[in-house]
């Protein structure tokens, strides 16, 4: 359910043309960080998202990219 709920707020921000970061989707779902990134790394092992860190303004940033299924 919060793999969905997380998944959703990943595509939003995406059809939206922004990139989502791991912190943007904390604030977006209300979820705990910690518990974002942990469910970040389940979605990574079921293949349906890959992040990747950036560092911007002096800040590192977990982005997230969809694996889109054809």
């Amino acid at each position: 359910m919060r793999k969905e709920q997380l998944l959703q707020a990943a595509k939003e921000i995406i059809d939206s043309g922004e990139k989502p970061s791991a912190r943007r989707l904390a604030d977006e779902t209300g979820f705990r960080h910690r518990d974002v990134h942990g469910l970040l790394n389940t979605l990574e092992k079921d293949g349906e998202v890959e992040s990747y860190t950036e560092e911007v303004l002096g800040r590192r940033l977990r982005r997230v990219s969809l694996i889109r299924q054809e």
